[in-house]
């Protein structure tokens, strides 16, 4: 999804370059386009913190009754956790370039 939204926003950045005005459906397509990845970056967003609750919620179990297997599952929660935080910063950086990037183009 993050190659998709670079992808986009470099296309709409080369419009921009151009200097052509967007006609009003090919705004409409863009902000379509905005909606679609904002629901992309909540919905990473919300597994994000489901498993920064799983990881809180593991590691606190540990400290209550310490076994290694609770640990060794915490670990995995921590593993999928990291990526998960990295894709949700990329989805957000690029969101937020697709805001000012559907800015300029309403400028034009």
């Amino acid at each position: 999804m993050l190659k998709n939204l670079n992808d986009y926003a470099e296309f709409l950045e080369q419009r921009i370059d151009q200097g052509s005005p967007l006609s009003s459906e090919e705004l409409l397509s863009v902000r379509t386009h905005v909606g679609f990845f904002q629901h992309e970056r909540l919905v990473h967003e919300l597994v994000m913190i489901l498993f920064a609750l799983l990881t809180v919620g593991g590691f606190l179990f540990f400290v209550a009754m310490p076994e290694y297997l609770v640990l060794a599952l915490d670990a995995l929660f921590l593993g999928l956790l990291i990526p998960y935080i990295r894709h949700y910063y990329g989805l957000e950086n690029g969101v937020q370039r697709l805001y000012s990037l559907y800015t300029r183009l309403e400028r034009l």
